[in-house]
C-alpha cells in the first residue's frame, strides 16, 4: 500500500506551481526543482525545500485540530564571472518571487495564508564563476485535523 502525499509535499508542490506559472519567472528561470539538486548545472535555478533550519511547528487549536506552521525555503541561484552581475540577477528574481507569493498568499486555497519571513543571501564559487543565492523563507499556515 502506497503512502499518501504528505501535507508538506503538497504545499511545496503548490509553491513551485505558483512560481512556475508567473510569466517573468518562467521566462528567466532555466530550472525549477523540488529540493536542492545534488549538482548545480542549470542557471538561473529556483528550488523549493522544506526549511532545514526552521521546519514545522504544530499548535493545538482543539481536540484533534492543529494549526500547522510549515516553513519552506525558496532558493534562487545564479552564477556569473562578475559577482555583482550574479547578485543583481538573483535579487531581482527574489523580488519577483516575493511579489508572486504575496499576490497569492492562500496558494489557490491550499493554505490559510503564506507570509514571507526573510530573505538571506548566500555566496560561493563554482569554477571561475561567482555563485549568488537568495534564500526566501516562507511561513505557510494550515488548519489540520488529525
Amino acid at each position: 500500500m502506497a503512502l499518501d502525499k504528505s501535507l508538506v509535499e503538497a504545499v511545496m508542490e503548490k509553491v513551485l506551481e505558483v512560481l512556475r506559472s508567473d510569466e517573468v519567472l518562467a521566462s528567466e528561470i532555466r530550472a525549477f526543482r523540488l529540493c536542492e539538486p545534488l549538482k548545480l548545472v542549470e542557471f538561473p535555478l529556483l528550488y523549493v525545500e522544506f526549511s532545514p533550519s526552521s521546519g514545522e511547528e504544530f499548535a493545538i487549536r482543539s481536540s484533534g485540530l492543529y494549526e500547522r506552521r510549515i516553513r519552506l525555503d525558496v532558493c534562487v541561484v545564479d552564477r556569473h564571472v562578475e559577482p555583482e552581475k550574479a547578485d543583481i540577477k538573483v535579487f531581482r528574481l527574489a523580488e519577483r518571487v516575493c511579489r508572486t507569493i504575496a499576490s497569492n498568499p492562500r496558494l489557490d486555497g491550499l493554505v490559510e495564508d503564506t507570509v514571507i519571513e526573510k530573505v538571506l543571501p548566500g555566496y560561493g564559487v563554482l569554477g571561475d564563476h561567482a555563485i549568488s543565492q537568495a534564500r526566501i523563507t516562507l511561513l505557510c499556515r494550515v488548519m489540520w485535523r488529525a
